[in-house]
């Protein structure tokens, strides 16, 4: 089992104390799975914006140690985390959790006689030499304000602590906002930090934060409903766990949470399957396939803490496709993630509830799944302050309304839905980016040799009429007799409103429709689409582009457009 999280060497006994707790109210509204699933109107831009960019920071900063000093090697990590708390209060700037890497000897750096050497290289130096360090490559998301104009070089500064081995002794409650759930503490200061306060005084210095790189933006993806509906069946679970503390009672909100989600999917027709292996079992047939979905409550698994059920938690992860965690993060402390014989061995989606799941439980989900090919996360990156049937629910109704409904709902379309019941933008998802599935087909898969490749372009930019059911015809000429192995189109569209838009493309009296009015408000279509339907057919003859706004109020350029066609 890897040691991923091992994070008492900050926190102590930390591990069964609450980060935050979810929202008091007894309803999470309206039932979603009643709810309209198709696509929203133009008059919700307020949810349906992005909020924010994914990038890489490069930590820096100085250290003092005191009589500390056999501490140096985890410092660059604990003040990591004291920025952690100053940005993520402030509400635009969320770091990764630098818990794991607390001895990290690859991504830490020493500045020694003016030159950066790895923390590999600095354990045979002079501890007396070690004042300045770096991390390079931390992942951060920008939101709202923090994300305009960032380029790689952009610089955002924290204030932190010189000492962080001794913050209680010298700031005593002076620096720190006190948590109803914790006790402060040297251990915990970190999480508590107010650098702010007037009547914080302790030596502070400001850590540096400079963007490294930019992630791509990603284009419009889905989750892999290929594989999730292989066997005909989709599974998930919803794991309630306890959020008030001391004994569970029936008006903890987790209670109150898993009786409503099972009288919403009573309201929509799912049926009660008894007994139930565990907690309660839900099932609805929806087109051509069989929605399961299993319900655990706080008695059936508590929490991250909870080691008398965790043979329900490993139940939960093994069997399930679709896995809701919504229970107390626990600051990072509990390694219930990072157990390599939980998880199945297919493709699964998890939506992490817990408070800071981004930066504290993205990694040790995805290192314990084996990458990114076989799992999706969407995860909150601040404190939760709703349920899980209020970001739980609306995936879910969502997902149900795809399997009858060609699978058309976007990654981001979920975020949406989410972002539309909680209105904020605690919620994002994570490696979706190189996901291959659409509803009009693959759009990724392997590079063809350019060697073996006839590619034919049109790349005269025309304009796409406004609330204009004719569109924008375009059209490429194939002269040659050849069949290809397969065929791809590559598009480029710059758009205000990508979601008015549908493409299609014809062939031999053989229409293919590669976007349908996907992508909300994006602004743009830069993808390449697989067209499976025209693979070992003869590509002699016309081949027609038509792009369609049906939609008044946005407008757009079809930049180009290619097919490339693989040959034998």
């Amino acid at each position: 089992m890897r040691d991923l999280l091992k994070f008492a060497a900050f926190v102590g006994g930390l591990a069964l104390l609450a980060g935050c707790e979810a929202g008091s109210g007894s309803s999470s509204g309206p039932n979603p799975f009643l709810e309209d699933q198709g696509k929203p109107g133009k008059a919700d831009t307020q949810y349906l914006n992005p909020d924010g960019i994914e990038v890489e920071v490069d930590l820096e900063a100085d250290i003092e140690a005191g009589g500390y000093s056999w501490r140096l090697d985890e410092g660059p990590a604990v003040l990591g985390q004291f920025a952690l708390t100053y940005l993520r209060t402030h509400g635009e700037f969320y770091l990764e959790s630098l818990a794991e890497d607390a001895s990290s000897t690859a991504r830490v750096e020493w500045l020694v006689d003016e030159k950066w050497i790895t923390a590999a290289e600095a354990e045979s130096v002079s501890r007396d030499k070690l004042k300045r360090f770096r991390i390079r490559g931390v992942n951060a998301i920008l939101l709202h304000g923090a994300r305009n104009g960032v380029t790689e070089g952009t610089v955002f500064k924290a204030p932190v602590p010189v000492n962080p081995f001794n913050v209680m002794t010298d700031a005593g409650n002076t620096c720190a906002e006190e948590d109803g759930h914790i006790t402060l503490g040297q251990s915990v200061y970190w999480y508590m930090w107010a650098p702010d306060k007037t009547t914080c005084k302790i030596k502070k210095q400001d850590m540096t934060l400079t963007v490294s790189k930019l992630m791509p933006v990603p284009k419009l993806t889905y989750p892999e409903f290929d594989r999730l509906t292989e066997d005909k069946k989709v599974t998930a679970v919803v794991l309630f766990g306890q959020i008030g503390d001391g004994e569970i009672s029936d008006t903890d909100i987790g209670m109150r949470g898993f009786r409503e989600m099972g009288t919403w999917l009573v309201q929509a027709g799912f049926k009660p399957v008894t007994p139930a292996p565990i907690g309660r079992r839900f099932t609805k047939r929806i087109g051509d396939y069989d929605f399961e979905i299993d319900l655990y409550s706080p008695h059936d698994f508590s929490g991250l803490g909870d080691f008398a059920h965790i043979d329900n938690f490993k139940t939960a992860l093994k069997e399930h496709e679709i896995v809701v965690y919504d229970g107390h993060s626990m600051l990072g402390a509990s390694d219930f993630w990072a157990r390599d014989d939980l998880y199945s061995d297919g493709y699964q989606i998890f939506l992490y509830g817990g408070c800071l799941g981004y930066q504290y439980y993205v990694r040790p989900i995805v290192q314990s799944k084996g990458g990114w090919g076989n799992v999706d996360i969407m995860s909150s990156v601040i404190e939760v302050s709703v349920g899980a049937n209020e970001f739980a629910g609306p995936v879910l109704a969502k997902i149900a309304w795809a399997l009858d409904h060609n699978f058309d709902a976007s990654w981001k379309d979920l975020v949406q839905a989410v972002r539309k019941r909680v209105r904020d933008s605690t919620f994002g998802v994570s490696g979706v980016r190189d996901n291959c599935f659409s509803p009009a087909g693959p759009i990724c898969g392997v590079e063809p040799d350019p060697a073996k490749t006839k590619r034919f372009e049109d790349a005269a930019a025309t304009e796409i009429p406004d609330a204009e059911p004719t569109g924008v015809v375009r059209k490429i000429d194939v002269e040659e007799e050849f069949t290809p192995r397969t065929v791809a189109l590559d598009l480029e569209v710059a758009h205000a409103w990508i979601g008015d838009l549908k493409v299609s493309v014809e062939h031999d009296g053989v229409e293919v429709v590669v976007w349908d009015h996907a992508g909300s408000s994006g602004h743009g279509i830069s993808q390449t689409f697989t067209l499976t339907d025209f693979a070992n057919k003869p590509a002699k003859g016309r081949w027609t582009l038509l792009v369609v706004d049906d939609a008044a109020k946005d407008a757009g350029t079809l930049k180009k457009w290619s097919l490339a066609f693989a040959m034998p």
